[in-house]
This record gives structure tokens, sequence and C-alpha cells, in this order.
């Protein structure tokens, strides 16, 4: 098991300036620090905690049976999904999950516990931030800078949980203890136990304590909606066992988002239904004779508060075995021997739980100022629901209300990273949201009815009446506004010379709004029905926005009944060039047919089934070949010099082999000429050996796990060696991201092995010009089993190594270029 990382440094010892401050060590604060170091590659940061360990709410609460109240495929980091079956995990489990991942992304070094921020004050003449910060259990005050500060210190008070004035609290001869600050020696065996509340916490605490204490009393004053579900997911227990991990992780964690999405809008549309139904299975979990409207029937619609989730029925089984009870009542006062109600009844109690809630403190208190005025976040809109108008270079992890919290908060971490990117792309040197729209009015930033929120307006910011004002509460629209919407919008105003004027107050912005005071198995069908069918639409629509991005480029040619694809340029000797595994031909019109067609006539195909081109007869190397074969053959080239890379390089191999008379000569670039026992962990998400399957992920869910993970299998195909930026485009990156190209990439993955036994048995009889060029650093295919191999069973046959990985063909086409013009004059 994991510990919480000990104290790391002295944080006087640390250096004073850093370009990013993330100040919190909990899920957000981790969450940012790893999106700060891979996608803002060479900034440094710190994390500054206040407290001496890794995990945030999930270290500082202990009380017993704390849990997860959303499932962790979510709440978990999307870097490192968790593993385990157990999709509602206890605290101790998520604690130690939030310190390895810590320490396995070396996150855990940049932390500098016993850190308390007390001011931050940005300097518009300065660009910057500075921190006045108190240190150790001293409390040594030092001061910090940075030119990017991310809060991700969450919005309550950790020093103090809610209680409300109870009279006669002190007559009570028991011990009161509030779930915030459960304290070590507290032994409840065999003892009279009353939790008030009725939210998460109580609805946690009170089965578990039931299992030793001689009985809890649940004392509410209102109901609230209570659900169960299963603690294991078995839909994710199905996909892990039958695709890829990366498939399998996305698609669990899609299904739960887009489930909660649909049964939030279901709630929202019909909340007298939906709580019919919620009602309904708490009435077949009691007794028949139970007055289940008395308390479990709230007031308020579902979702108007958040629902709480009971997993495995736990609260219901220990009311049915008598250990558990629940009473709907006031409290009049405490006595010395438990607690009098309103309704004249007295609760007998030798230990009082308050689980009453939480103070809302929002950034750990932080001051904050701009050019030396104080700021009350208030008094300001929330842009993006992350940052706050007209306060520059500051963002803020603030997660969903109705759905997992580091969703929203991963989201905001990546969209700052993008920020500063772009500002260091351009010369910028701050970012500020201004709210100069007149016409936008305040409303609450938490559509809650929940004492807790009720109680924070005095302290959170206010959502406007539209984007990029408004606050969502979901995760697609968020994802499509923070992911892939404008950075200059019109409302982030980026300067570059530090003097950003000063912040307007914005509490006058508009008139504020006031805060609004069938069966199951229906309902999860109609859930999972709208999951899908908004995936498949989301797919759709990606895909005809891609096509337009980077349209068809070249001209179309029938081949037995198919379409292909292709460019022809140029005048001279005869180049086909084929590209590879989840390509297309803009692999190689990026760079190298711009610099040989000057005196080569350059031919580039789209392989069957990749880019623009119709799927073959079958996605084997030999019918793929054999499909190029008649091509070169209905264009008339007289055996041309055949450029393959990668899976291309298998298929050029394959032409040789099989039509020898077609083929002047071989220049494969990275070529997959063995058999493959393991894939290449750039591509592993793609193989999927049911064709049913195939399809169904390629509709479904490949679409958003390549807009959110694709790039990380980009940078392992170009590495050691960075992607070009504009390689998505130009380089035809953005096509992966087609249904259509995961089903054709998948089948030519699983089909890959099909046929190189064989060939690699043949090569010693291939008699045409052969030559085999590499990266050194080829992080995809290594470079002594595929290229020295091949040279081995190819007498004559010449091979180079250069500089570069996998992708040399794009980030080396000079030296590629010289090659193949070398290779092309031996064959003539």
């Amino acid at each position: 098991m994991a510990t919480a990382a000990p104290h790391a440094s002295s944080p006087t010892a640390v250096q004073a300036h850093h370009d990013v401050l993330i100040v919190g060590a909990g899920l957000s604060g981790i969450d940012a620090a790893y999106r700060v170091q891979t996608e803002c590659a060479g900034k440094t940061y710190a994390i500054l905690e206040a407290r001496d360990a890794i995990g945030g709410t999930w270290d500082l609460f202990r009380y017993p049976g704390i849990r997860s109240d959303s499932d962790m495929y979510t709440l978990g980091f999307p870097f490192r999904p968790w593993s385990s079956e157990q999709a509602i995990a206890g605290g101790e489990a998520i604690r130690d999950y939030i310190a390895d991942t810590a320490a396995a992304f070396g996150i855990d070094r940049h932390i500098r516990f016993g850190v308390r921020v007390l001011t931050a004050s940005w300097s518009s003449a300065d660009a910057q931030w500075t921190l006045d910060v108190e240190t150790g259990p001293e409390r040594t005050p030092a001061s910090l800078t940075c030119n990017f500060l991310y809060m991700g210190s969450g919005y309550y008070d950790y020093a103090a949980g809610f209680t409300p004035a109870f009279d006669g609290i002190d007559d009570f001869t028991g011990r009161v203890v509030h779930p915030q600050h459960w304290p070590d020696d507290l032994d409840y065996e065999g003892k009279r136990v009353v939790v008030i509340g009725s939210g998460a916490t109580a609805v946690t605490l009170v089965p578990s304590m039931a299992k030793t204490a001689a009985h809890v009393t649940m004392l509410q004053r209102s109901p609230t909606y209570i659900v169960s579900r299963p603690s294991e997911d078995g839909f994710a227990r199905w996909t892990h066992r039958r695709l890829p991990g990366d498939i399998a992780d996305t698609a669990t964690k899609w299904k739960s988002v887009l489930l909660g999405i649909a049964t939030y809008s279901y709630a929202r549309r019909k909340p007298e239904t939906l709580k019919a139904l919620i009602l309904k299975r708490v009435r077949a979990q009691l007794p028949d004779n139970y007055e289940v409207e008395r308390d479990f029937e709230p007031s308020y619609a579902p979702w108007d508060q958040r629902i709480c989730l009971v997993p495995d029925a736990d609260l219901f089984e220990a009311m049915r075995e008598g250990k558990a009870t629940i009473v709907t009542d006031r409290i009049a006062r405490f006595t010395p021997r438990g607690i009098a109600l309103e309704s004249g009844r007295e609760l007998p109690a030798d230990i009082v739980v308050t689980a009453t809630g939480l103070v809302l403190r929002l950034m750990g208190g932080v001051e904050l100022r701009v050019d030396g005025a104080v700021v009350n976040p208030a008094d300001r809109l929330i842009y993006k629901g992350m940052m706050l108008s007209d306060v520059p270079n500051l963002a803020l992890a603030f997660g969903y209300t109705n759905a997992s919290w580091t969703l929203k908060c991963d989201l905001s971490a990546r969209y700052a990273c993008r920020l500063i990117r772009h500002m260091d792309d351009h010369g910028y040197r701050s970012c500020t949201p201004r709210a100069d729209d007149a016409s936008i009015t305040r409303e609450p930033m938490l559509n809650f009815t929940s004492g807790y929120v009720q109680r924070a307006n005095a302290i959170l910011p206010h959502q406007g009446s539209k984007a990029p004002w408004k606050v969502h509460q979901n995760y697609v629209l968020d994802l499509a506004a923070l992911k892939f919407g404008k950075l200059e919008d019109g409302t982030m105003k980026f300067d570059k010379a530090g003097n950003a004027r000063p912040a307007p107050v914005t509490a006058r912005h508009g008139a504020e709004k006031p805060a609004p005071s069938v069966r199951t198995g229906a309902i999860v069908a109609a859930g999972a029905v709208a999951a899908v069918g908004g995936l498949a639409l989301f797919a759709a629509l990606t895909q005809r926005r891609v096509e337009r991005l980077i349209p068809a480029d070249g001209q179309f040619i029938d081949i037995d009944g198919r379409r292909m694809h292709y460019q022809d340029r140029g005048d001279g000797p005869a180049i086909v060039m084929i590209h590879g595994l989840a390509g297309q031909m803009r692999n190689f019109s990026y760079a190298l047919v711009e610099r040989l067609a000057n005196d080569h006539r350059v031919i580039v195909i789209d392989r069957p089934g990749s880019g623009y081109s119709a799927p073959g007869a079958a996605a084997n190397i030999r019918a793929q070949a054999a499909q190029v074969a008649a091509f070169i053959a209905k264009l008339g080239l007289e055996r041309p010099l055949i450029v393959g890379h990668s899976l291309g390089g298998a298929v050029a191999l394959a032409l040789a082999l099989d039509h020898p008379d077609q083929v002047g000569g071989l220049a494969l670039i990275a070529p997959l000429t063995q058999p493959q026992e393991m894939i290449p962990p750039a591509f592993d998400r793609l193989a999927i050996t049911s064709g049913a399957a195939r399809a169904a992920v390629a509709w479904t869910i490949a679409t958003p796990l390549t807009l959110l993970l694709g790039q990380r299998g980009t940078e392992t195909a170009f590495a050691p060696e960075p992607v070009p930026a504009d390689f998505v485009t130009r380089g035809g990156g953005a096509l992966v991201a087609r249904p259509r190209s995961f089903r054709s990439a998948s089948a030519d993955l699983v089909a890959a092995n099909d046929d190189l036994p064989a060939m690699a048995a043949s090569y010693p009889s291939l008699s045409v010009p052969t030559a085999i060029l590499y990266g050194r650093g080829d992080q995809v295919l290594d470079p002594d089993v595929h290229g020295r191999g091949l040279a081995a069973a190819l007498p004559g046959a010449d091979l180079t190594l250069i500089d570069g990985g996998h992708m040399i063909l794009v980030t080396r086409p000079d030296e590629t270029a010289a090659w193949i013009r070398t290779q092309s004059a031996r064959g003539r």
C-alpha cells in the first residue's frame, strides 16, 4: 500500500520564482501538475500544500466508511486510469492512488509541504503574481512569485466543518464529533450513535458504524434522494476482459459520463417521473409497511441537490437488519442523555456525529489583489467555470456538482496549459477574461438548493447568462469549449507589455437572478441509448468537421470496383509511395514529395481503407499489395521504385514477392518486416479482433478517445523528435479522429501477422534492389529486428541508420529525400 509522501523539503529553500505555482496537492493539484509538466514542457512549477501530506480531501477525512460518491472511472486521473473493478472506492484506496500517481510521474518532488498561502497579489507592471506565505510549524513568513497561478485548493475550510448552534449541547454527557476531524481514539463499539444529517457523509457513516455499534440512528430534518448501485462496475469488468486497455478505460469512462448526462437531463425534463422511480427502488429495499415518503421523499426535485449514492444498498441492508434507523424530525435541544426532538421524542445517544456539512471557503481563504485592489470573488463572473473576470493569469479548479470533480478540473488544467503555450508562442505576458458585455446578467454559479451551497453564495463568483460566462455542468459541452474552443474569443484579452488595465468590479454587471429555491430498466435503457446515440452523433460530426479541415486533395481511380485516392506529381523516373498504419498520403506530401518531384514522377497513394481510399477486399498485407499492383498496372507505370513506410514497407515487400515484374526496387523507411509478438504501445488501442466490436468502438468511443489521448500516440510515433505543430493539418494527423480511420487501422493491425511469417521465410528469394532506412531512436519498430533482420535475410540489401525516430520521412526530409534519390538511381 502506498503512503502519503513525507515532508519534501523546507519551502524557504525553494527557488523564489516559478513559471507556474499550483496551490493544493489533492486530486486537482496533482492533475494540474501532470498537465504542466507534459503540456508545457520546460516550465518550472511547484505545488504549495498547507498540510503535510498528499491527498487533499482524501487525506483529511478519515471517518469510518469514507468512500467516493461518484465512480472512480471518472473521478480518477485520465492519464492514469483507475484499474480496480471497485467503481466506488474507499478513502484509503483513493489516497494511495493519488500518492502513487504523484510518485509515478515525479510530481511528488515538486510538492512543498507546510506552505500556507495568505495573499496573492498581481502586478500588471511586472506581469507576475507575488504570494505571501507562511511556512512550517513556526509559520515563518516568505514570498514566492510566479507568472501563472493555479488554485487547486477546493472550496471548503479545512480547519473546521459546519455545525449549527444546538441548544443544550454543553449539557450532553456523551461525545460530539464532526466527521471532518475524526478522533483516532473514538470507540463506538456497542454504543448508541446518532448521526445528524442526511447527505453523502451521513449515508456513508451509518452503515459503516452500524457494523459494530449497538445501534445507529440517522437524524434528518428532511429527506434526501438516495440511490443504490453496485460497488463493482459490470460494464468495466466486461470491457477490460475483451478490449485493449486504453479502449476499455475510455469506454468505461464515457459510459459513466454519458449515462450521467442523460440521467441529469432526464431529471430536469421529467422530475416527477424520475422521483417516482427512485422512490420505487427505495421501497423495494425496505419492509412493505415502511413509510418511505416520510424518510425518503424530499420536497425538491431530483438534482436540485446532489443525489446520495449508497454502494450495494448497504444503508438499506443495515436498516433491514435493525442495526440502523432513519428518523425525520427537528432537534429541540440536546439533553444529558441524547437529543430531544420537536415531536416530543427523545433519542438516546452515547455519541453524536454532526454530519451537518462544510464551511465554504473558496481558494482556501487566499486573499487576491490585482494592482493593489482587493478582489472579492463574489463580485466577479467566472469565465468557462475556471477563471475570474478581470483577474489575469489565474485559474481555479472547480469541479462538477452533478458528476465527478476531476472531469472538469482536468479540462481546466489543460485549458490553462493551452493559454500558457499560446502566450509563449505569441510573446504575451498576461491573459485576462474581460467582462465587457453589458448584456450579460449574473446568475448563481451553482444552481443547487443545498444548505452548503446557499451558505456559499456570499463567497462564490457568479456565472453569466451566456457563454463564455455560462457554467454548463456538462462534460461534453466543456470538452468542446475548453479543448477545442478558440483562445482569442473576444473575451480573453492578451497583453504583451504586462500593462493590463486595472480590473473593474463586475458586481453590478446586469441584474442578478435569484437561485431557484417508468421503470428503472427503462431509464437505464434510455440513458444507454442516449449515450450511444450521442457518441455516434459526436463521431459523425467530428468526421465531417475533420474532412472539411483536411479535404481530399488528390484524384480518384477505380481499381476492381474500389476507389483509390492518389496524387501524381512531377516528371521523370516513377516513384510510388505507400504510407504506414493509421496514416495517409499526406505523411509523404508533408515534406518529401516536393523534394523529389522536380526530377521524378512521384505518386503517393492512400492505402486501401486509409485516407480517402475505399477499403479493399481484405485488410491483410498481401491483399493490399495486390490492389496496389492493379493500381500500378492501370496507371501504366513501368517498374517504379516502391517507397514503403512502416506497415507500407510490409505492403511493398509483399508487392515485390508476389508481383516482381511491377517493382523496379524497394526503398523501405522504418519498415515492418517481421511478425510482431507485441503490439507497439502507440497502436495497442487498435487491437480489436472482432469486426462487430471494432465497428461499435469506431462509432462510439474511438473518436473521443483519439481526441483525448491521440496526441500521446503521435508523440510516441515521432519520439525522440517533437511532433511538428502543423502535422495535424498539413500532415493529415487529424484524419485519425474519424471512425472510418479507426476501423481501417484496427483491421490493418489485426491482419498484419497473417502474412508476415510466410513473407519472412521468402525474403531470400527477392531479387529487386532493396534499401532500408531507419532512425536510430525509433520507438515504434526496433531497427535491429526489422532493419538488420531484413538486411541479414536479403543478400545485397543496404541498411542505413540516421538520427531520428519512426517518422523520419517528416522530421528528416532532406536526408530521406537524398537517400530515396540514391535508390532511384541504383534501379536505373
